[in-house]
């Protein structure tokens, strides 16, 4: 039997991308599953870890340095400021590509526990996944998402203070009446602007320095309730059927799902596959799933097969379905954009729904214990219900979901 007490000792601890402690966390899960014959496997792939932090600091220094250009009536130099600051941190979460978020940069580690099917080739697989990491805001989850939505905003001030600039130079030059207009207009947006890069800058960068999450809710409940699903295929092969299943345990979720995107770029997909993402598990309220993943620039629908899977177990092991919520931005919006049919699972809490998240009120007294072997049969029933539809044709046999070829790339 699985002691789940014992795993949310050590599942309820900070663990910080790039910490000593996130890599203890990796060691304590692989020693789990080889204590109870398991065997796992690692996917290595390219981490930055201070990623947020180091956005977070370019928006507070790039457009302090706009704001005093404007000040300072700096003509064509504030537009050019504008355009260099503008591209940090856009480029790093919308192309994702370390524009300013390199420094750091480590060896980041997946987790992964694979079941084949005992009774043949696997006609379908299904992926599990949950994160290890943990993270820590000075604002919660609901409280930053004012800062979040403002991103448009800010975007549309950056460039307006921007072209003000060399607009108010001008108008000085032509001796117009207008140039105080313009010079004034510029100063006012530009506090704004400022207002706002400092307050997402600022939550972005003190993580690591106020009290930290313990990172019960987020993750540690979904990665005790996989290690609890692994043990029970492995005592009963039988659940697996023509399935084949894969156990991923994410690193690098919390820093813009570095982890999950690397391991669906990575691997070969040759059977129709589709994933179930479980986060902020065995919480006291209903069990949720969320219609929409993804961030404020863009949201995709989640699978309503997978949804109506989910649905299914869900009823099945506590005699309630559970609730469409959403959106999330979360590991699922990697195998939705690879396209892979996939949802979040995830509990409400009765009290702070989904909020204290990111900070101290995620800790281990928010665990329901009871509802960790609960959430386990609710995997294991995801597991022996699974007849998954066929995705689209480009995730048609010995081919990857983005059109290459399955030899791309391997785990």
């Amino acid at each position: 039997m699985v002691d789940f007490a014992e795993l949310m000792q050590w599942l309820s601890v900070p663990r910080p991308n790039g910490s000593a402690a996130a890599r203890a966390t990796a060691r304590r899960l692989q020693a789990w599953l080889a204590g109870h014959g398991i065997p796992s496997r690692v996917h290595e792939f390219r981490l930055y870890p201070y990623y947020f932090e180091a956005i977070g600091v370019w928006l507070i220094v790039s457009r302090t340095l706009l704001a005093a250009a404007v000040w300072g009536q700096w003509g064509w130099a504030t537009l050019l400021i504008a355009l260099i600051g503008l591209p940090g941190g856009l480029v790093d979460v919308l192309w994702r590509f370390p524009l300013v978020s390199w420094p750091g940069a480590c060896r980041g580690e997946n987790l992964l526990i694979e079941f084949d099917p005992p009774g043949g080739p696997a006609e379908r697989e299904l992926v599990l996944s949950a994160h290890y990491d943990s993270k820590t805001e000075p604002l919660d989850h609901e409280r930053r998402m004012f800062f979040l939505r403002a991103l448009p905003l800010g975007i549309v001030l950056t460039v307006l203070v921007g072209l003000l600039g060399p607009i108010e130079l001008w108008l000085r030059g032509a001796g117009s009446p207008w140039a105080p207009a313009a010079y004034w207009t510029g100063a006012a947006l530009s506090a704004l602007l400022l207002f706002l890069a400092w307050g997402l800058g600022l939550n972005l960068t003190l993580g690591r320095f106020v009290r930290p999450s313990q990172g019960a809710v987020d993750n540690g409940a979904a990665c005790a309730a996989m290690l609890g699903l692994a043990e029970r295929l492995a005592r009963e092969p039988g659940l697996l059927r023509r399935t084949r299943v894969t156990l991923a345990l994410f690193a690098g979720e919390e820093v813009n799902m570095q982890g999950s995107r690397a391991y669906v770029r990575d691997r070969a997909w040759p059977v129709p596959a589709a994933a179930v993402n479980l986060e902020i598990l065995a919480q006291d309220g209903d069990y949720v799933f969320w219609e929409q993943d993804g961030s404020v620039f863009k949201l995709t629908p989640t699978a309503p097969e997978v949804n109506a899977l989910v649905t299914a177990a869900v009823t099945q092991a506590t005699g309630q379905a559970p609730c469409p919520a959403g959106p999330v931005n979360s590991d699922c919006g990697s195998f939705l954009a690879a396209g892979i049919p996939a949802t979040t699972l995830g509990t409400r809490d009765r009290r702070l729904g989904f909020g204290g998240l990111h900070g101290p009120a995620d800790n281990l007294g928010r665990i329901v214990m009871a509802r960790l072997p609960e959430a386990v049969e609710i995997l294991a029933g995801l597991v022996a219900l699974s007849r998954l539809a066929k995705p689209a044709d480009e995730q048609r046999r010995g081919e990857r979901p983005d059109g290459r070829g399955g030899e791309q790339g391997r785990v």
